[in-house]
């Protein structure tokens, strides 16, 4: 049966009116997208840090970026400031940085980062360190010490391979004039010390046992290198070296995350 055209035009408008009331009864409001989270608190100095120096090395042939910090006052004071030469600092910079201004230790810190991939692998080890030392005493520290008003002691860090560098300098410090009268040594891969090493070591004590010089150790007992470690520490001391002062700390940490606990530690033992 047909409709009437009249009633199919009602019937119609009637079903558009419902189908309106239903969507607009069931549409939800839009969404309104939530805050961004608050960002992260960004530390403020009270001392001044400098980003992103550089220095070219001759020696290595590696341009080595580094980061300055500055105590607390250093534009002002006119004093002279004792220098932290760290190691990794594309890792180590910002918490150091930060631990030393917290504490207002006046000191500068030198952070300088390996220089390219796994370039640490290469400079740290003992067949580069004797190179890698050249530019630290020839290059970098006379780069350092002739732009900022600095003054001895200096002071080497460094952790795992790091702290293996540092052992390879400190079997060849001066008897009378250490380039580096404090060496920060975590959890170092002394594993890697090699005969000749070894041999260069008691070749440097039979020639003169006065070392004045403070080491500090530390080890990551979760794990880490502490046999190593312990082991570097018993052979110093059973020269019994004129003037060497040793500290050591463990840490029930993994090897990765000894690094910033012993900094801490290891600043406030230091002049």
């Amino acid at each position: 049966m047909r409709l009437p055209q009249a009633l199919l035009t009602c019937l119609l408008g009637c079903l558009l009116i419902a189908c309106a009331a239903v969507g607009d009864s069931a549409t939800p409001a839009p969404l309104t997208p939530p805050p961004p989270p608050p960002p992260a608190a960004t530390y403020v100095y009270a001392g001044t840090v400098e980003r992103n120096q550089l220095v070219a090395s001759r020696i290595t042939g590696i341009s080595y970026p580094y980061h300055v910090y500055l105590p607390e006052g250093y534009a002002s004071s006119g004093r002279r400031y004792p220098v932290i030469y760290a190691t990794d600092g594309q890792w180590s910079f910002r918490s150091f940085s930060r631990m030393l201004d917290q504490r207002r230790k006046a000191a500068i810190l030198i952070s300088i980062e390996q220089g390219g991939p796994n370039r640490r692998e290469v400079d740290y080890a003992p067949e580069g360190a004797p190179a890698y030392a050249r530019f630290l005493r020839e290059e970098l520290a006379p780069q350092v010490e002739a732009h900022y008003r600095t003054t001895g002691p200096r002071t080497f860090v460094g952790t795992s391979y790091g702290a293996l560098l540092g052992a390879v300098l400190l079997s060849h410090e001066d008897a009378h004039q250490p380039f580096f009268s404090n060496y920060l040594l975590f959890d170092g891969s002394f594993w890697a010390l090699t005969d000749t090493n070894l041999h260069d070591e008691a070749v440097r004590f039979a020639a003169n046992p006065r070392l004045p010089v403070k080491l500090i150790l530390t080890t990551a007992n979760a794990p880490g290198n502490a046999d190593d470690v312990m082991a570097f520490e018993a052979r110093y001391k059973s020269r019994a070296y004129d003037g060497l002062v040793i500290q050591r700390k463990d840490f029930n940490l993994a090897h990765n995350d000894v690094g910033r606990p012993s900094f801490e530690w290891a600043i406030d033992l230091i002049d």
